[in-house]
């Protein structure tokens, strides 16, 4: 399914020719009205208005697999909303994609890198201790340049 947002976004970016690239591929709402019973999706708060389109809908399962701090954000609060006022059952099931400190000094030593500049963490400060490679710490934004 192709969202509106979506769609909108790479028009506006020059990037249209890529739906169609995948337009044998994309699944129409009435199909998925017709289907429900056999869809998965993968959805997001910014989708709410495209599944407004999809009428005959009533009751799934909304797996939750993100920071449960995201449940604070009005948008993501609104959206729980609309679904579980829709007869969606809500079931929070954490998957992490970060990489524990064995596995990420496996790829530090397989890649050999120049420099690790640490992001998506709270405990950059301790890069230097776990890696034996120079570590760069930046602030969010800041542009690094290696030579």
């Amino acid at each position: 399914m192709f969202s509106y947002y979506t769609c909108r976004r790479l028009k506006n970016n020059g990037n249209e020719k890529i739906l169609y690239r995948y337009k044998e591929f994309k699944i129409k709402k009435e199909e998925i009205n017709a289907q429900a019973d056999k869809i998965v999706l993968i959805v997001r708060p910014s989708m709410q208005k495209d599944l407004e389109y999809i009428k005959d809908i009533d009751g799934g399962n909304l797996i939750y697999s993100i920071w449960d701090g995201y449940l604070e954000k009005s948008s993501t609060k609104k959206f729980i909303d609309y679904l579980t006022n829709r007869n969606f059952a809500l079931h929070k099931i954490h998957t992490s994609g970060h990489a524990d400190i064995g596995s990420l000094q496996e790829l530090a030593e397989a890649l050999n890198p120049q420099a690790i500049v640490p992001i998506h963490t709270f405990a950059a400060e301790i890069y230097k201790d776990i890696f034996r490679f120079p570590v760069m710490e930046v602030d969010d934004g800041e542009e690094v340049a290696l030579e």
